[in-house]
């Protein structure tokens, strides 16, 4: 061997030595040997990285020591100091420790420093960001985060697809969290513009994904009420189901957003495939609680709104497994509550309302009251009111329902159940300051959610105004959110024949203020889609008949009162008892002979509507006085029209003063001296 072999060797031996020495130092101190620093063509920062990563791996923290120290030996190395953010990252997420989470971020920060281009780097910062979010509930780290992956959007050119397609997925996942706390729909927006570029980049995402991308679908829709949102966020949870249809998560995400969209368009094809995903949910994790309230939820609605007693009953059942698998869940007892109470209500058992009554005092006793637990006592208050057909009840529940706003003002059923209450209660007392009252309430609902029946019952209350004050503006608000309803929910034309027949009424009362034919031909219309949509709808043939009356009277045609009169008829078959149907037929017979010109056939038509005005009479209509003696002055029988004139004042029936003295009906009887003593008795 030569003296240079020699010498070689003795220093890889010496090289060899302090390697084993700086291993022992650090394994036992994390401190390096000095002997290394005098080691020619040594990597210190490598070695000293590799170390610390070890340490971190084995969940020791002096690892982060050995970072400092590789940092002081290659303190220009990005790449050193992206991958130390990388592995305090991982120590800082398992430990679940922001003091780590912290370092990471410096690393990141000093890697982005040291390259400005550095992609993946920018990302893994928004990454650290974003999880310390989640951890420490801070909305701050979002807003950086969001503020990284936008520099990361920057220099994004020349990245691998399947780096990309996390990227948008985390970016998304980061907007989603802003856009929950600012409650601004642009920002969602963001978030779905994300996950929708997450698929330009790779179409073979994983279930966590389809998952993530169809719940903020299912959160835009139920914001905006748009149903291509809703189908958007049912393909997702269905994609999600196709990778594995095992996946319990899957089926009860797509059962929810069934049913969401099934309290939109009220499509049963929607109830029966949310239950069918419920049913699987629940198969595969039989003792997941939200799974069984969920599926008990879509059962208590399409009950109530339906009435049937077959799907309460399933509903208090789901109610019964929930509960079994977590008795301390309040929103359990408060569904079960108001699916008792209602079941009660449509079976006229009392049990059942004083069993849902004892739900939601369970959930008093044991839970802090909430906004929910009054608006269950409230429904509890509202059923009972209505089985007793007794006004204090109803009073009761308003009083629940405002306890609960007092604690929380944006619960949208609270506003609604209060503006509806107070709207029943104004029809028992006749009291149209209470139906005022209802509208702002109604206003507030609709305010915090804008739903298809909201719009619907706030029509209705401003309809009943718009025919109580003769006033136009509520009328235009009361066909203008008949429109908004029919324009959310588009099927509502063929499901809902009542939300027809109201649209119908108020377009009615629009054509006798506008005198306009139009309005007339449309309600008729709409109300013969009603006729063919439910041929038994309660009065469908005589608001019919009404509305041809009127049109008659507009347009003086014969052919309109002559429809009216067969509609009459078909009408009092169903109810003859029904003195108010009685007087408009007689008032439709006396304008069909006032365009009549053959005097046999004119006067048959009075004789006629005196026969009916009569049997309204005998059934205890007292307005038939002044009818009658209208008739009588066309026929010129004034002694009687005077007489009934009389009867008419008896009775509280008269018309204002001026009315009568213009009423062309009551023209013949105005020429006569008889007349002139009346009005002058009047005028006494």
């Amino acid at each position: 061997m030569s003296k240079k072999q020699s010498v070689n060797k003795a220093k890889n031996r010496e090289k060899q030595k302090s390697q084993e020495a700086c291993n022992k130092q650090v394994e036992e101190k994390g401190e390096l040997s000095p002997l290394v620093f005098q080691i020619d063509n040594f990597n210190h920062s490598e070695f000293l990285q590799r170390q610390g990563e070890k340490k971190l791996l084995q969940g020791e923290p002096k690892g982060i020591a050995l970072f400092e120290l590789a940092a002081q030996f290659d303190s220009q190395n990005p790449i050193m100091f992206y991958e130390q953010g990388v592995a305090l990252f991982e120590y800082g997420r398992e430990v679940k420790v922001k003091k780590y989470l912290l370092l990471a971020n410096k690393s990141f920060k000093e890697a982005t420093r040291l390259d400005p281009n550095y992609f993946v780097a920018w990302q893994a910062w928004g990454k650290s960001l974003s999880l310390l979010g989640n951890l420490f509930n801070e909305h701050h780290f979002y807003l950086s985060a969001k503020t990284k992956y936008e520099k990361a959007l920057i220099v994004k050119e020349s990245v691998k697809n399947d780096l990309l397609s996390d990227f948008y997925w985390q970016y998304a996942s980061v907007m989603e969290k802003i856009g929950d706390h600012s409650k601004e729909i642009f920002d969602l927006n963001i978030a779905l513009e994300a996950y929708s570029v997450v698929l330009a980049y790779s179409e073979e995402m994983p279930i966590k994904f389809w998952q993530d991308f169809g719940n903020l679908c299912l959160k835009l829709a139920s914001q905006v009420n748009d149903i291509n949102l809703y189908m958007k966020a049912i393909n997702c949870f269905r994609n999600g189901i196709n990778r594995s249809t095992s996946n319990s998560e899957s089926w009860h995400y797509l059962g929810i957003a069934l049913s969401q969209l099934y309290e939109i368009t009220f499509d049963e094809d929607h109830f029966c495939q949310a239950n069918e995903c419920f049913t699987n949910a629940a198969k595969l994790h039989p003792q997941n609680t939200p799974i069984w309230k969920d599926w008990a939820k879509l059962l208590s609605h399409s009950g109530k709104r339906l009435n049937d007693a077959k799907r309460l009953h399933s509903c208090i059942e789901k109610c019964h497994k929930a509960y079994s698998c977590n008795r301390k869940d309040v929103d359990t007892l408060i569904i079960w509550s108001e699916a008792l109470s209602h079941l009660g209500l449509i079976t006229e058992r009392l049990d059942l309302i004083f069993e849902g009554t004892n739900k939601a005092v369970e959930a008093e006793d044991r839970f802090t009251l909430s906004p929910e637990i009054y608006y269950a006592f409230g429904m509890n208050l509202f059923a009972l009111g209505k089985y007793h057909s007794d006004i204090d009840y109803y009073y009761q529940a308003i009083e629940k329902f405002q306890e609960g706003l007092s604690m929380c003002r944006t619960s949208h059923k609270l506003w609604f159940h209060l503006a509806y209450t107070y709207a029943v209660v104004a029809e028992i007392e006749s009291d149209f300051s209470l139906y005022e009252r209802s509208c702002k309430f109604y206003q507030k609902a609709l305010y915090l959610n804008p739903q298809s029946s909201y719009y619907y019952e706030y029509g209705c209350i401003l309809l009943k105004l718009a025919e109580a004050n003769h006033d136009r503006t509520y009328l235009e608000l009361a066909l203008s959110n008949f429109e908004e309803a029919f324009n959310l929910q588009k099927n509502a034309v063929y499901l809902r024949p009542e939300w027809l027949y109201q649209y119908a009424l108020a377009l009615d009362l629009k054509g006798d203020v506008s005198d306009e034919e139009k309005f007339y031909v449309k309600a008729l219309e709409i109300l013969k889609r009603v006729l063919m949509l439910d041929p038994e709808f309660p009065d469908i043939h005589y608001k019919i008949a009404l509305i041809y009356s009127h049109l008659g009277e507009l347009i003086e045609e014969g052919q309109a009162h002559e429809r009216a009169i067969a509609h009459y008829k078909i009408a009092y078959q169903k109810n003859e008892e029904n003195d108010t149907l009685l007087l408009d037929w007689a008032l439709t017979l006396i304008n069909l002979a006032q365009i009549t010109p053959q005097t046999e056939e004119r006067e048959q038509l009075w004789k006629e509507a005196e026969y009916k005005f009569i049997q309204a009479a005998k059934l205890g209509n007292t307005e038939v006085s002044y009818h009658l003696a209208c008739l009588y002055s066309l026929m010129m029988h004034y002694e009687k029209a005077i007489y009934h004139l009389e009867r008419a004042e008896f009775f509280d029936a008269l018309p204002p003063l001026d009315e009568v003295l213009e009423d062309e009906w009551l023209e013949n009887l105005r020429q006569t001296e008889v007349f002139r003593s009346f009005i002058n008795h009047l005028q006494a």
